[in-house]
C-alpha cells in the first residue's frame, strides 16, 4: 500500500517549513508527498457564498499560501532526492504548460473538479503517468462517467467524504469494497479526513485492513492549532504508526483491531461463569 502525505496548506506559505515537512514525511514512511497547486487568479466570485466565506478574504488567504514556480520546482527536487514521488492537486486545466515543465508523474483531482470538467478530454494536455481522483460529492452516476472518461489512463480512485473533519459514520468505508468490485478496479484507496487526535487512526486502519492500495492523509509537523487543516492532519509519529500497521499480517491486524478492553473482558467472564458449567 502506498501512503500519500498531503501537505495541503500546512506549510503556511513558508518554503523552509515545506522542506522540513518533506523530510519528516519521507523519514516516516510516505511513498508520495503531495502539495496543492492553487492559482488564486483562477478563483471566481459567487454571490451566493459571500455569507459563508468572503471572496476577497479567500483570495487574500490563498495568495499568502501560494507557492511560486521555483518553490514547486524545489519541492519536486527534494522529494526525488528523498526517493519519494512528488505529486500535486490541480484545480484548473488552464496552466498545463506550468505543470508539464515541473515534471510531475502523479496528478490528483478532487471530486468537485471531476464533476465540473470533462477531464477525460482536457487531461490530454498534461504530461503525467498516473492520476488519482477522489469521490467527494460525486454521485454514483458521476463516478461512472469519470471511470469511463479515464479508461485510457492509469488511475486510482479514492473514497472520500467532503466534510472536515469526517466522523466515522460519514466516512462510508463500505464503499471501498463496493467501488472496487462494481467498477472492476485494479486499485482502490481512501482519502481520510477524520480527526486522528480523536479516533486514534481507527478509520485509516480499518481501511488498510480492508485491503486498500492507497491512503491519503493530511500531514503536518506543527501543532494541530497552528494550521487550518491541523485537526485532520496526522503527525510524523502517526504516519510511522500507519506504515507499521500496514506491514502486519491480516491476522495481526485483526488482533489489534479486535483487542478486548476491560469491559469486554468482564462481560465475557460474567456470562461465561453465569451460564456455563465451568
Amino acid at each position: 500500500m502506498k501512503i500519500i502525505a498531503e501537505l495541503c496548506q500546512n506549510h503556511n506559505g513558508d518554503v523552509d517549513l515545506l522542506e522540513s515537512m518533506v523530510s519528516d514525511a519521507s523519514l516516516n514512511g510516505a511513498d508520495i508527498i503531495k502539495i496543492q497547486s492553487i492559482k488564486p487568479e483562477s478563483f471566481t466570485y459567487r454571490k451566493e457564498y459571500e455569507d459563508f466565506r468572503k471572496y476577497e478574504d479567500e483570495l487574500k488567504r490563498f495568495k499568502e499560501l501560494e507557492l511560486s514556480y521555483d518553490d514547486e520546482k524545489r519541492f519536486a527536487e527534494i522529494c526525488r532526492d528523498k526517493k519519494v514521488e512528488p505529486m500535486t492537486t490541480i484545480f484548473s486545466t488552464e496552466h498545463y504548460d506550468y505543470f508539464n515543465s515541473l515534471g510531475y508523474d502523479y496528478l490528483k483531482l478532487s471530486g468537485y473538479s471531476m464533476k465540473s470538467f470533462d477531464y477525460g478530454l482536457k487531461l490530454d494536455k498534461f504530461n503525467f503517468k498516473y492520476l488519482i481522483f477522489s469521490t467527494s460529492s460525486l454521485t454514483l452516476e458521476e463516478i461512472k462517467r469519470c471511470v469511463k472518461n479515464l479508461k485510457q489512463v492509469d488511475f486510482t480512485m479514492l473514497n472520500c467524504t467532503c466534510v472536515y473533519p469526517t466522523t466515522l459514520d460519514k466516512l462510508n468505508l463500505q464503499n471501498i469494497s463496493f467501488y472496487k468490485e462494481y467498477f472492476e478496479l485494479d486499485t482502490i484507496g481512501l482519502s481520510d479526513h477524520s480527526n486522528p487526535h480523536e479516533d486514534n487512526l481507527l478509520s485509516s486502519k480499518l481501511a488498510i485492513f480492508q485491503g486498500i492500495d492507497m491512503l491519503e492523509r493530511h500531514f503536518t509537523i506543527l501543532d494541530k492549532d497552528e494550521t487550518r487543516d491541523g485537526k485532520v492532519s496526522i503527525t510524523p509519529d502517526m504516519l510511522y504508526e500507519l506504515k507499521r500497521f500496514d506491514t502486519l499480517s491480516k491476522e495481526e491486524q485483526y488482533e489489534e483491531l479486535n483487542e478486548f478492553d476491560e469491559t469486554q473482558k468482564f462481560n465475557h467472564d460474567y456470562y461465561r461463569n453465569r451460564f456455563c458449567e465451568i
